[in-house]
């Protein structure tokens, strides 16, 4: 993938202000940053499932791993989704088994939803729920937790009910969860057609447009997507960033790469599709250039909107993170996990941006961070 040049930016209402930006490096082999320090480390959580898996290298072939417990690591998109803090807790969720359920021809998923201390890692809640579908979980901003299944679950740091929002209560056939804001106030509903805020507190809603929607991100305000619907106007163009408020659409970025975007706070995106990351604004201005070794990924922000995350995967390097300020693009710290995950290994920060934990079922390490 070539290297994005940066361009001007349109607008679908209006002309947008000019480019101001700053080339932040992001090396993984700097020196620059101190050291994170750990808190503990547990696992494994949970006995997990046998799953085969396979390798396809670059000449073509395959290779298939043999059974093993899956590490459940293996998406870059749930990877944000397994792991939140809630209050003094830690909260997990594992994919453990299948379980017939009457009613049903196939066999439901088994999750098992673990509350841990925040201090030492001990477990000290457990809670079981059945789904056929995966099933991520977000941190609200008030210390509880969302659990996005056949219906939104709002659970206490102990996984005791504190709510519940039916996706057929406003007459919707469809609703899927997928997003919460930065900031942790608002969930993203796709209701196919149109899109709606969820308010996390309350969980009550408000409709934002009744169009098709794919979206990649969410905020308070709105929610950005990739969706290539630009193309009839920019036919040599690949990637495409939209924000959708309640003004309409916006066209903040297009070009000739580009991936998932993904807020940092209501008003800055992270756009890590092409080569050098951007961070774009909602005006549409490139605030700064990342450049970094090696493949990257999006791996979380914290609530207070002051640091966010990459995943890099250099060729001949292990999986590490490395942790930004948002304000600055500087690099704070990177963290290793104990074990390389399949594809992304499981992270997320504490509201605050004190705290990073990292891993999966099988191994969970918390650090604290400078």
């Amino acid at each position: 993938m070539t290297q994005q040049t940066p361009k001007t930016m349109t607008s679908a209402a209006r002309l947008l202000f000019p480019i101001v930006f700053a080339v932040v490096t992001l090396s993984v082999a700097s020196d620059a940053g101190q050291a994170p320090s750990r808190v503990w480390s547990v696992g494994p959580l949970t006995k997990g499932e046998q799953v085969m898996g396979f390798a396809v290298s670059t000449s073509g072939g395959t290779t298939l791993t043999g059974p093993h417990l899956d590490s459940q690591t293996s998406s870059i998109f749930t990877a944000t989704r397994g792991v939140v803090f809630a209050g003094d807790r830690i909260v997990l969720i594992s994919k453990v088994g299948m379980r017939q359920v009457p009613g049903h021809n196939t066999p439901a998923h088994v999750y098992k939803l673990l509350s841990l201390d925040i201090k030492t890692g001990k477990v000290k809640d457990t809670r079981e729920i059945t789904a056929f579908r995966d099933v991520p979980i977000f941190a609200a901003n008030d210390a509880h937790v969302i659990v996005a299944g056949y219906t939104v679950l709002r659970l206490t740091p102990d996984l005791k009910d504190a709510g519940v929002f039916d996706y057929d209560t406003d007459g919707h056939g469809f609703g899927s969860v997928e997003s919460i804001s930065p900031d942790g106030s608002t969930l993203g509903n796709a209701t196919n057609p149109g899109f709606e805020f969820i308010d996390a507190g309350s969980l009550k809603t408000t409709r934002l447009t009744d169009a098709p929607v794919v979206a990649t991100s969410v905020s308070s305000k709105g929610y950005v997507t990739d969706n290539v619907h630009w193309t009839g106007k920019y036919p040599n163009d690949l990637g495409f960033v939209t924000y959708r408020d309640a003004s309409g659409d916006h066209l903040l970025y297009h070009g000739s790469c580009g991936g998932r975007p993904q807020f940092l706070t209501d008003e800055l995106i992270l756009e890590p599709g092409c080569k050098n990351p951007l961070i774009i604004d909602t005006r549409g201005n490139v605030v700064k250039v990342l450049s970094a070794d090696g493949g990257f990924s999006f791996a979380g922000v914290a609530q207070n909107g002051e640091r966010f995350a990459l995943q890099l995967t250099a060729s001949d390097a292990h999986e590490q993170f490395v942790i930004f300020s948002v304000k600055t693009g500087e690099r704070i710290a990177y963290v290793k996990p104990d074990r390389d995950g399949e594809a992304q290994s499981w992270t997320a920060f504490s509201p605050d941006g004190s705290m990073f934990v990292v891993g999966s079922p099988s191994k969970l390490t918390l650090y604290r961070l400078p």
